[in-house]
């Protein structure tokens, strides 16, 4: 049944109130018309159950922002919103149009830091991020007595006669729920193998992240990228967050999850006070046969204060670097390969206790 303000009503009872399912959840298309977001398409999405998301046609059906109950869950970056002309590969240029968000994915053949592979250069984070995606539907429709929004959209990753790739994704919601699926499939177009480098870069910010929100998951291994990561108590501190520091160095760390006998995981941000006594949280549920790798990243600092809970299919290494150590994951010619992604909000401490209790009962 449909939900909404917390009580459940069939279709015939909901739409004996509403003209339009539109006047309590829905999504609307736009576009962008000031700046260097100029052109760039985007799709507003009302859930109805506390919870607005942006979705991004125009960069990689991404998810710049989220809302719950009022709150951001996202962070923006300086740069704002841009558009996929502005896009500069080179070394860690990729930061230009790097507006952070809620969701920007790193992909498709590559990921993570600038590296050399077979002598051919590759910036920092790969291209799919500001590509715009083609076949764009958004659907959304009674399927019995529940009410479905779902956006669908392709984006091609292309050289020729090298790589021919697609990443089709699908956003899905209902009318009433405090949360959202991301669906995707990865298409190897092309006959020759190619690498499979997806990065799903989750990053959340103030007033979720505060110094008293708390990263909760089935941990049962950290290991720090490097020495930056290792100093000041960085690993024992990892969970945890300071108030914003001024000049403070990016600190990334690499957990080990456990799962379910399926592979099913979880991972999430949550503050028992948001600043005003509001215990809040975000929960992403992903399956370690799909993503079998987890990163943190910790960049408390003062005008960039951010974490992101990023799952991948590599670590965020560089493509070079992980054909080296032999853990560069490939997909075959004419194959495909799916993932799921879901997220969802938690707004009591039952609920952020019962993460601890599911998490204990994983390891």
């Amino acid at each position: 049944m449909a939900v909404y303000a917390g009580k459940n009503y069939t279709k015939s009872e909901l739409l004996s109130l509403i003209g339009d399912p539109q006047q309590i959840a829905g999504a609307r298309p736009f576009s962008f018309c000031d700046g260097k977001a100029e052109g760039v398409r985007g799709i507003q999405v009302n859930t109805g159950g506390g919870l607005q998301f942006t979705v991004l046609p125009g960069r990689g059906m991404d998810i710049p922002e989220a809302f719950f109950g009022g709150r951001a869950l996202h962070f923006l970056s300086g740069t704002g919103i841009t558009s996929p002309a502005y896009y500069d590969e080179p070394g860690l240029e990729w930061l230009r149009t790097f507006y952070v968000g809620l969701l920007t994915t790193c992909g498709i053949v590559n990921s993570g830091a600038p590296s050399k592979d077979g002598g051919e250069p590759f910036g920092l984070h790969g291209r799919i991020a500001n590509t715009a995606a083609e076949d764009l539907c958004i659907e959304q429709g009674w399927e019995g007595d529940e009410y479905v929004i779902a956006m669908r959209g392709k984006m091609r990753e292309a050289k020729a006669m090298f790589e021919n790739l697609a990443l089709t994704r699908t956003i899905e919601t209902k009318l009433g729920w405090a949360g959202f699926r991301v669906h995707d499939v990865i298409t190897n177009n092309g006959f020759e193998a190619q690498p499979l480098l997806m990065l799903y870069h989750i990053n959340f910010g103030f007033p979720l992240l505060g110094p008293n929100a708390q990263v909760i998951g089935p941990i049962t291994e950290t290991i720090p990228r490097d020495e930056e990561a290792r100093k000041d108590r960085g690993v024992e501190e990892c969970l945890t967050y300071p108030e914003p520091a001024q000049g403070y160095r990016e600190k990334v760390f690499f957990h080990t999850l456990a799962s379910d006998n399926v592979g099913r995981t979880f991972i999430a941000l949550a503050n028992p006070d948001c600043g005003d006594g509001t215990p809040l949280g975000v929960v992403l549920r992903f399956n370690k046969k799909e993503l079998p790798l987890f990163t943190q990243w910790k960049m408390p600092r003062k005008g960039f204060y951010v974490t992101g809970l990023e799952p991948g299919t590599a670590l965020p290494l560089g493509r070079g670097v992980l054909r080296e150590r032999g853990d560069l994951p490939m997909l075959d010619g004419q194959d495909e390969y799916s993932i799921t992604v879901d997220f969802e909000m938690v707004d009591g401490m039952e609920q952020i206790e019962g993460l601890r209790e599911e998490a204990k009962k994983l390891v």
